[in-house]
């Protein structure tokens, strides 16, 4: 599991179809319930052909009428998928609701493309989407040709027979990371149950929440908020003259900015550590107290401060915000942003060089790096009691107009629904292309087949260095965990 552009997904050639929700007009239904202070600011900030999707290649033959009752299934049980927004003249947005009844899926075949075209078309399919235009999700299919071309008249080698590229692109006001990784058993389930002949409304059948009722709720608690109070204060300071962030060198040229910002940001995958080494540093930082978070974020913290020459690091992590049951497995937004605020002195654990076995090698002071663990679990949970506050609500309180430029996000995909066969399938998460100076993002994933880490940076030669030199310090801080406890040499 990766969570890449979809620039990295190999595409076949084949037949390219689009599915759309589609509901008459006069089906909508005035919604009371409210936005959540973070679906204004993205209705306000999100930029044209932002999204985010995933990708995978579905088992077994392609057969377009399960796939539309798949989808209308999955459509259905989540009414965040079914609602929107309405611009109201006197009181600015507006939620209106459709009833699952109202929802159609309509196909469209573009045609038969080769793989190029297929990889030049897809994108714009998926990004066909927008937060003040529903529907805020769309997916499109590609079916690769059966062998010698078109389908077999006979029905014994079908187009598609040994399985079907599936991909949705969805507006961010409506989905999450974790939205991503559930879409994956999900829709799969759904469609081998059509190709069963399973009902209409056994299919739609799931208990889950719905987050639009949590968004409602999300936005009666940030009303709580005070300009002067605690959650409000401890932003400004974390996000005040003394916040220490990587920067790069081509941010600090004014002739450039225009430039930059106009320019897309770099994105690369790269795996990190083995399934052993994982949990390895699992293991030793339990033994600490703390979790396998706690010393995935050490060891970027290790690695930042080697490439940047940084003691304190701040940076948000973005956490969940599914408190309640019934929100487990519902498709939303549900993220809130802890500050972290880590002090690193007196913690490097690189000491010296040594022969090793095949040359140099560096000397790891285990001690160091399990005390940073420690202060990072600590940072972490100092920060984790703002998660459940609305940053969007909170900058508008304290007056924020800029918001982190560094985030770092950590997942363990391991118990998500589905991820033993995710290799299998080809899933990937997606994400579209960003446009930016200085930001910096990092996602980490625990994945059944190791730690991997998907970044985005500035397309500048600063930072192409930066983080080439990070990736590589973050490899030697997972071989270094390994020798966690004494200190030893690492090749």
């Amino acid at each position: 599991m990766e969570y890449t552009e979809l620039s990295a997904y190999d595409l076949p050639a084949g037949t390219v179809t689009s599915w759309t929700p589609r509901a008459d007009a006069g089906r909508w239904q005035q919604d009371p319930r409210a936005l959540s202070p973070g679906h204004e600011a993205h209705l306000r900030d999100s930029a044209p052909g932002s999204w985010i999707g995933s990708v995978l290649r579905v088992p077994g033959p392609y057969e377009p009428e399960p796939l539309r009752r798949a989808i209308h299934a999955w459509v259905s049980r989540h009414e965040v998928l079914r609602t929107t927004v309405t611009r109201d003249a006197g009181a600015g947005w507006r939620r209106v609701t459709a009833p699952a009844e109202a929802v159609a899926i309509r196909d469209l075949v573009v045609g038969d493309l080769s793989a190029d075209q297929v990889a030049a078309l897809l994108p714009s399919l998926l990004a066909d989407v927008s937060p003040t235009a529903w529907p805020h999700c769309v997916l499109a299919t590609v079916v690769p040709a059966a062998p010698g071309g078109g389908s077999d008249p006979a029905g014994d080698d079908p187009a598609g027979a040994d399985g079907f590229v599936l991909a949705f692109g969805a507006d961010h006001s409506v989905m999450d990371a974790y939205s991503q990784l559930l879409w994956f058993e999900e829709i799969v389930s759904l469609y081998d149950a059509a190709r069963r002949g399973v009902r209409d409304a056994e299919l739609r059948t799931l208990e889950v929440g719905s987050h639009v009722d949590f968004s409602a709720d999300d936005r009666k608690l940030a009303m709580t908020l005070a300009a002067d109070g605690e959650p409000v204060h401890r932003w400004l300071d974390f996000l005040g003259p003394d916040a220490t962030f990587p920067r790069y060198g081509a941010v600090t040229r004014p002739a450039a900015d225009a430039a930059e910002a106009a320019r897309p940001q770099a994105s690369r995958s790269a795996w990190l550590a083995t399934v052993d080494q994982t949990d390895d540093l699992s293991a030793r930082s339990r033994a600490r107290g703390a979790s396998a978070q706690s010393g995935v974020l050490a060891a970027f913290a290790h690695a930042a401060r080697r490439v940047h020459g940084l003691d304190r690091l701040r940076f948000v992590l973005p956490m969940h915000t599914r408190y309640a049951p019934q929100h487990a497995a519902a498709v939303g937004w549900y993220v809130g942003l802890c500050p972290v605020d880590l002090d690193l002195t007196g913690t490097d654990p690189l000491l010296r060089e040594v022969d090793g076995r095949g040359g140099p090698a560096r000397m790891v002071d285990g001690d160091a790096l399990t005390t940073a663990v420690e202060r990072v679990h600590a940072a972490v949970a100092a920060g984790k009691p703002l998660v459940r506050y609305s940053f969007a609500r909170i900058a508008e309180l304290g007056g924020i107009t800029d918001g982190p430029h560094l985030a770092v996000s950590y997942v363990d995909t391991r118990f998500v629904p589905g991820a033993e066969r995710w290799s299998a399938w080809d899933a990937r998460t997606l994400r579209s292309p960003a446009y930016g100076t200085d930001e910096l993002y990092l996602w980490f994933l625990r994945t059944h087949d190791g730690l991997n880490v998907s970044i985005r940076h500035p397309d500048t030669p600063e930072a192409h260095a930066a983080m080439d030199a990070l990736i590589e310090e973050l490899r030697a801080a997972f071989r270094a965990f390994g020798t966690a406890g004494t200190i030893g040499a690492v090749a």
